[in-house]
């Protein structure tokens, strides 16, 4: 059976921008006083060393989690070195990985990014920002990953590893207290039912906070967090050589989420006060709300045949539903609303067969199954909420059923030298019934449609890794990663059913590896170098009112990152981190609907450059507790939100410092730490569009730019304490 790695050494910091332990180990002959600890990873449904995998692969542990105050997923992203997350709220935002990302903001869209939680695809993106609470690790593999994961990875893959049940009874709460009303409440129990059988774990979350965006008409604010959910696990060891985990997770959020903030002081002249100056300050009529629930329940079998084999299956149902209402034109009078609702589930059946481990090869072949089915409502009105009978509407539905198989071999040709080939082939049939109808009469076609369409598609990768050393190891690899078509499911202003579909795209990245463990394992240096080609691109872009999607083209992508992680000694960690792209299109004719070349242009959505540091520092006291120091840092620069690369249209660089300072006991069992992000207090967009507000109203089609603005300086003060 596989054993989990015990842990016998008393964190001393952590680096959270690479996210591994660094501790003190026992003192043996030849061993060092102090060392980084290895990071074991299951990217490869293996255990493995971070290090000896020739895979781009940033590994963050609970206490990095920890450290960096995260509560979900995009509190993490500027901790990877080219990850990215760009906000429209929860349920419309964009992941992205390398310069790939996706707008996934209809049910015919999907990410190229995939998020797994504990082997399972997490389904769609509105359960992507899954929430930080009772995690064990968080693995982001770089590149194209279709030989090893289940779903759609054409720019990288998220492993997210919730924690076992525990053999020995433990409890733990944490609260933490701040500025606008910040009221945070984890809680877990764990421990066994059977002895040496079966063990249990529950845990829970509250995450609430009044909203930073005031709102000028009713006096309430926007951009507020309310989440609450939880999940629980079974774990279960009938005989030596079989293990059982089932797990069940649920979410339920409910926020004033703001969709847009004007950046027109000429409205003003139509309406007084329509443009607020100050970033933090809105006047909106119609309410601007996100509700999400999500969740899923998974079962997984490892079975440790008599041959050395592991048999392994993973049955997964998971659902991803939300609404919202947003004010479109973003001021006090109704010229323009929507209202959205989507409903979606998604089966996945995973089994794979795992070799056993021998001096020559190993490898892992599997099966994999998916259904999804995805409902979707799009209201636009043009009168005051809630009435709905008066705009533009959409109704569709989505249901994609793929099955894949796949294979890994490692083929270990010296001791020095293995050679890697993944190989997965995909075959995806989606179907869609769309309808559309203009009751407004303001021009929108009235549509219906009812395509579908079939996908097969090789991916796979092959590598070589060379060891240098007992503690360097280079790599060079290519992968090719790919990703369905799809459907434009939203608010559309074309006639053409060609227009509605579009097809699949493809990336294939080149990637020089570099990994090395220096300084008696004090020092930690990785280095990727790439390029990536990217073929039939799907771009979505906002068209007049309606919206498209297209296979744009080609583009190119080459990068650098670096991950530098340094035990100065036995109790300060520093970290860095540089994620560096030279991104364009090399082919993109007629990018905004008319005769427009971007050819050259800089991709939407994506920076030039990513940096982030970190220094954990750990002062013991004469008692045996200890004064624990982390401080943050991380910045993304500047980036257009179009493929036009309009000038008006560029996020501007920003950087973020946070921090954390703290006392913990010297059993470790209770701690207090005071805490802040955006220590600076700095004022930036987190995303820019132009969106046409005024013309209903005025007779004029005016362009509006808007803007989402990112959270101010947040602080205060957070209490922990286990039970044992």
């Amino acid at each position: 059976m596989r054993k989990r790695l015990p842990i016998n050494c008393r964190v001393a910091a952590l680096s959270a921008a690479i996210g591994t332990l660094a501790c003190v180990a026992p003192v043996y002959a030849a061993e060092p006083e102090f060392a980084l600890e290895e990071v074991v990873v299951t990217a490869r449904k293996r255990e493995e060393s971070a290090e000896d995998i020739p895979i781009a692969i940033t590994s963050m542990g609970e206490m990095a989690i920890e450290n960096t105050g995260a509560t979900a997923m995009d509190d993490l992203v500027g901790s990877v070195p080219n990850l990215a997350m760009d906000p429209n709220g929860n349920s419309l935002n964009s992941w992205g990985m390398r310069g790939i990302v996706s707008v996934t903001r209809n049910a015919g869209q999907e990410s190229g990014l995939g998020v797994y939680i504990d082997g399972v695809f997490a389904g769609r993106p509105a359960s992507f920002n899954f929430p930080m609470n009772d995690i064990q690790q968080v693995e982001v593999l770089r590149g194209p990953q279709g030989s090893l994961f289940g779903r759609n990875t054409i720019a990288g893959a998220i492993n997210i590893t919730t924690k076992k049940p525990t053999d020995e009874l433990e409890a733990r709460i944490k609260v933490s207290l701040g500025n606008y009303e910040r009221q945070d409440l984890q809680a877990s129990v764990s421990g066994p039912l059977i002895d040496g059988v079966l063990s249990g774990k529950l845990s829970g979350f509250s995450f609430q906070r009044d909203g930073y965006v005031d709102n000028f008409f009713d006096g309430d604010s926007y951009m507020d967090d309310d989440r609450v959910g939880g999940r629980g696990a079974l774990y279960w060891t009938p005989s030596n050589n079989l293990e059982m985990s089932l797990s069940v997770d649920y979410l339920e959020q409910d926020n004033r989420q703001l969709f847009g903030q004007t950046l027109e002081p000429i409205l003003n002249a139509f309406v007084p006060d329509w443009y607020q100056p100050e970033a933090y300050k809105v006047n909106q009529n119609d309410p601007n709300r996100e509700q999400i629930e999500s969740g899923g329940i998974g079962l997984t079998v490892n079975w440790d045949l008599e041959s050395g084999f592991t048999l392994t299956s993973i049955t997964a149902q998971r659902f991803a539903d939300f609404k919202l209402v947003a004010d479109d034109d973003a001021g006090p009078i109704t010229l323009s609303y929507s209202h959205f609702q989507d409903n979606s589930d998604t089966f996945s059946q995973e089994l794979r067969l795992t070799s056993p481990s021998n001096d020559s090869y190993d490898y892992i072949v599997g099966l994999y199954y998916l259904e999804q089915e995805v409902d979707a409502n799009r209201i636009t009105a043009v009168v005051p909420y809630p009435d709905n009978s008066f705009g533009i509407s959409s109704k569709s539905s989505v249901d994609s059923e793929a099955w894949a198989i796949f294979g890994t071999a490692n083929v270990y040709l010296t001791e020095a030298l293995t050679f890697t080939l993944g190989l997965r082939y995909t075959d995806e049939q989606k179907h869609s019934d769309f309808t559309q109808v203009d009751s407004a009469g303001v021009g929108f076609p009235d549509l219906r449609f009812s395509p579908a369409q079939q996908d097969d598609a090789w991916s796979g990768d092959i590598s070589l890794g060379y060891v240098l050393s007992e503690t360097t190891n280079l790599y060079a690899s290519v992968r090719k990663g790919v990703k369905s078509g799809g459907f434009q499911t939203d608010i559309v202003d074309f006639t053409s059913e060609d227009l509605f579909v579009f097809g699949p795209e493809e990336a294939i990245s080149y990637e020089l590896g570099f990994k090395a463990t220096l300084l008696d394992r004090r020092l930690r240096f990785n280095a990727a170098m790439f390029r990536t080609e990217y073929d039939d691109m799907q771009v979505g872009q906002l068209l007049g009112l309606g919206f498209t999607t297209t296979n744009a083209g080609q583009s190119e992508i080459d990068g650098l990152e670096f991950e530098l992680e340094w035990m100065a000694s036995q109790n300060l960690a520093l970290g860095l981190s540089l994620g560096l792209l030279d991104h364009k299109y090399t082919s993109y004719r007629g990018c905004n609907g008319a005769a427009v070349n971007c050819d050259g242009n800089a991709l939407q959505l994506v920076s030039d450059w990513s940096a982030a540091a970190n220094i954990d520092y750990t002062h013991p006291l004469s008692n045996g507790a200890s004064l624990d120091f982390h401080f943050d840092w991380t910045s993304r620069d500047e980036y257009f939100t179009d493929a036009v690369n309009d000038p008006d249209l560029v996020v501007e660089q920003r950087s973020l410092l946070n921090a954390r300072i703290g006392y913990t006991t010297a059993d470790e069992m209770a701690s207090v730490y005071l805490w802040a992000k955006n220590i600076t207090d700095e004022e930036y967009d987190s995303l820019l569009w132009k969106y046409p507000i005024t013309p209903l109203a005025f007779g004029e089609s005016t362009t509006g730019l808007e803007r989402l603005v990112g959270e101010p300086r947040t602080y205060g003060v957070e209490l922990s304490y286990r039970f044992q």
